[in-house]
């Protein structure tokens, strides 16, 4: 955890010349990991929130995608993320290649060190946290000492930055655009990512927000059996309620026939609901025969209607 939480101290500058919204959890998330391990829920929602209305982002010049990467780090950091810590290193190293990338394509020459070459100083100062990571053995305050000193190497790599921020630029915004409040969304706002028909119910943030009381809702899942035999369904969309069992459901065969069961017809030609308790999101994430997405209530109604017909598309 040390290593990567190393990581997010240098990228904290990054987030303050952005006035991002993440900073604060950011920096929540470094506090716990180097202290006591405990993180406040909350924080962790927000990160995940922020990297749900975000998306799948394909512009790495825009600031969001920087906001994003170092939200997701943080998530990984505090144990919540989807892969191991060791991985933010990686991240963080690309994450400062692709900014150097940019500012060399902005000024359209080589950049001075000091200036644009991030991904250099990155990798140097990721051998510098190796170093406090062997040594802690026997001098257990080594990771603390490094921490402070990248700590106090912030505002000066701030103005560097901001620099930068100004070379290409970028301008304070949300995952909605330039106009977005974030956290704190306005009802003008038609395109707020808070208005989405389809809101997960599987992330860390609504997962969280169900620990602290917010009222569950059925949510509908898209499981693919990766060993079907070519006579057996291989894909199954699942209405799944909030005591976690099966509602209804959609089996598909390889020849494009569906077949549904529900509360009142729970068994039909071989394809039945399930009789006990639906696994835990990380359960079928970790099954390595199957492929399992979230979907949404859109989705699940249209494919009922077709089961309803028997084929797909029909």
């Amino acid at each position: 955890m040390a290593s990567g939480t190393l990581c997010l101290i240098r990228l904290l500058p990054l987030l303050e010349v952005l006035e991002s919204s993440v900073r604060q959890p950011v920096d929540e998330v470094i506090r716990g990991c180097l202290g006591s391990g405990e993180i406040a829920d909350g924080f962790l929602i927000s990160l995940d929130e922020f990297c749900e209305a975000v998306g799948p982002l394909q512009d790495f010049d825009h600031p969001a995608f920087f906001e994003q990467s170092v939200a997701g780090m943080a998530l990984i950091a505090a144990g919540a993320g989807e892969l191991a810590d060791a991985r933010i290193s990686e991240q963080a190293a690309g994450v400062w290649s692709t900014l150097t990338r940019l500012v060399n394509e902005q000024s359209r020459a080589p950049a001075s060190p000091g200036v644009a070459d991030f991904a250099e100083l990155e990798r140097s100062a990721q051998r510098e946290d190796e170093r406090a990571l062997v040594s802690r053995e026997r001098d257990p305050m080594a990771v603390i000492r490094r921490a402070d000193q990248l700590a106090s190497a912030g505002p000066a790599m701030t103005a560097e930055l901001s620099k930068v921020s100004a070379l290409l630029g970028w301008r304070p915004s949300g995952p909605c655009g330039p106009q977005c409040t974030w956290p704190a969304c306005e009802s003008s706002a038609s395109n707020c990512v808070r208005r989405r028909a389809f809101r997960p119910q599987q992330r860390l943030a609504a997962r969280l927000g169900r620990k602290q009381g917010a009222e569950p809702r059925p949510w509908y899942l898209i499981s693919i059996n990766l060993l079907a035999a070519d006579d057996e369904p291989f894909e199954f969309v699942t209405e799944i309620g909030t005591d976690g069992y099966e509602l209804r459901k959609v089996a598909q065969y390889m020849d494009g026939r569906l077949i549904c069961v529900d509360r009142d017809h729970q068994r039909r030609g071989g394809v039945e609901l399930g009789s006990e308790r639906v696994p835990s999101w990380t359960e079928l994430e970790a099954d390595e025969d199957l492929h399992v997405e979230e979907t949404s209530a859109e989705f699940f109604e249209r494919r009922w209607k077709e089961g309803l017909t028997g084929f797909i598309g029909h």
